[in-house]
């Protein structure tokens, strides 16, 4: 199976890298039409066509010519690997959409939630949370909407995130991979096999994107990066008993970035569907930094966030990534806090 798995990481690759360069000739072009953009040139876009194809391919191959997988994946296991597929594409048709056309942010908000909601209804939602010896069982409403708001949480935080090149699809791919080894602990092939395709896909994807952005992934790529994103997790965590509080973490740094931001806005009363510059990686590039640095910054934080998810999704108790969670949301609070401090006081953000 690991041979199988690695073939099918070249394949969406390949894939992944042909498609995205017919996109740097054909792709809809995102303008610098917004303060956000405004130090861009205008880019061709769309990169997510190309991601959506290798990863297409890559699962293709694998079903057809991998005997391994007939016998080791079980029927649930391919049949929620389906229902992923089904959420996911329709979800990179409306990215490839707003990328051409702009759609509203209302209608966009409206469509991703009942998406996020239908998918975790077919997938099967989170129902329990355990810690120790206390297992918090959820009523079946409550479950359905906790898990479709991660769904709908993770998507928005890898597409508010994809504003410096390589940064956001780059850590995707880090966490896709710590997914993946976690999966095959845990003897879940099908998970291994939804975050392996989406890691050949995405980094075909890069080698036109980091550093020199000839091509951005566009809503189209990042909303189907994060849906694979989110629903490896929700693969592995019904068919390997995997925490489910391991799944932010393996995702933490884009996570905190959006979400902490997001609370930033609110507090200040800003409107929350307008493009704005106060993400803490745009505020590295407001004072500097470049878009290779704060890549492989984000690249480094994304891994040993992935070292961390691993070692504590070994803890049968599942005390571990509770813990390890909060630990990290404190530090994250706190270094937000001080990141944003100093930018105020250097007048890169506004008060």
């Amino acid at each position: 199976m690991i041979l199988d798995l690695s073939i099918v990481v070249g394949v969406g690759l390949i894939t992944s890298f042909v498609v995205c360069w017919a996109m740097i000739w054909i792709g809809p072009v995102d303008a610098p039409d917004e303060e956000r953009k405004k130090d861009r040139a205008p880019t061709r876009t769309s990169g997510g066509i190309g991601i959506g194809a290798g990863y297409g391919a890559a699962m293709l191959v694998l079903s057809l010519f991998s005997i391994e997988w007939r016998y080791q994946v079980s029927p649930q296991g391919i049949a929620m690997l389906w229902v992923s597929a089904l959420f996911a594409y329709p979800l990179l048709f409306i990215g490839f959409v707003d990328d051409a056309r702009r759609l509203s942010a209302e209608f966009k908000f409206i469509a991703y939630s009942l998406l996020a909601l239908a998918a975790a209804w077919l997938m099967g939602v989170v129902d329990h949370l355990q810690v120790g010896a206390f297992i918090l069982h959820l009523p079946f409403v409550l479950a359905l909407v906790g898990t479709a708001l991660w769904v709908f949480t993770l998507l928005n935080a890898v597409n508010f995130m994809d504003g410096a090149n390589g940064m956001a699809m780059g850590s995707v791919t880090v966490g896709l991979f710590a997914l993946s080894i976690i999966a095959l602990a845990g003897h879940s092939f099908g998970g291994a096999a939804i975050a392996l395709c989406g890691v050949g896909a995405v980094a075909g994807f890069l080698l036109w994107n980091f550093p020199n952005g000839q091509l951005f992934a566009g809503d189209s790529g990042a909303l189907f990066a994060g849906a694979l994103a989110a629903f490896g997790c929700l693969i592995a965590v019904a068919r390997t008993g995997m925490s489910p509080f391991v799944a932010p973490i393996l995702f933490f740094p884009l996570l905190a970035d959006a979400l902490l931001t997001l609370l930033y806005r609110v507090r200040r009363r800003r409107r929350l569907l307008v493009g704005h510059t106060e993400h803490i990686y745009q505020l590295a590039i407001l004072s500097g930094w470049s878009h290779a640095r704060i890549g492989v910054v984000y690249w480094v934080a994304m891994a040993v966030c992935g070292v961390i998810a691993w070692f504590v999704s070994r803890d049968e108790t599942q005390v571990a990534p509770a813990v390890a969670l909060a630990t990290m949301v404190v530090c994250a609070v706190i270094f937000d806090r001080v990141v944003r401090q100093r930018a105020q006081a250097t007048g890169i953000l506004k008060g």
